[in-house]
């Protein structure tokens, strides 16, 4: 007798089992078609969000690469600016120098002039007239 309600009792546990197993797959399934539906309705917005996050990467890109290119022209624009400038620089100094020199040469000149204007004006006046020559003369 003991093993007959042994086997009841356990008989009566499998069945407990099996329908909690049951009850738990049809709960399971009811969430598994929950979520193919739910994904069934995400994944056509998904696929639309993949091809508008593609086109922007796609127009980035192409933004990037236009932007590469422009400041590619600029940096020759700029080199050309800053030879230029260099250029300048080097005329600037060039006058510069070539004014110190002029300036150096005039100052020599008046120097000159102001020394030649001494000695006429010395020679003048221990030059005799023209009233004492003829004095002198008579």
């Amino acid at each position: 007798m003991i093993i007959q309600i042994s086997a009841a009792v356990a008989t009566a546990a499998f069945v407990i089992l099996v329908v909690a197993a049951v009850v738990s797959l049809r709960r399971l399934n009811r969430t598994m078609e929950s979520v193919e539906s739910t994904l069934n309705e995400v994944r056509p917005r998904l696929e639309e969000l993949a091809n508008e996050s593609e086109r922007t990467l796609k127009e980035a890109r192409s933004l990037i690469e236009d932007v590469n290119q422009k400041t590619r022209q600029t940096d020759a624009f700029f080199e050309t600016i800053h030879n230029a400038s260099e250029k300048i620089q080097e005329l600037s100094n060039h006058i510069t120098h070539t004014a110190s020199l002029q300036r150096e040469r005039l100052g020599n000149l008046i120097a000159i002039v102001s020394s030649g204007m001494d000695l006429w004006k010395k020679w003048r006046s221990i030059r005799p007239t023209n009233k004492e020559t003829v004095k002198k003369v008579k």
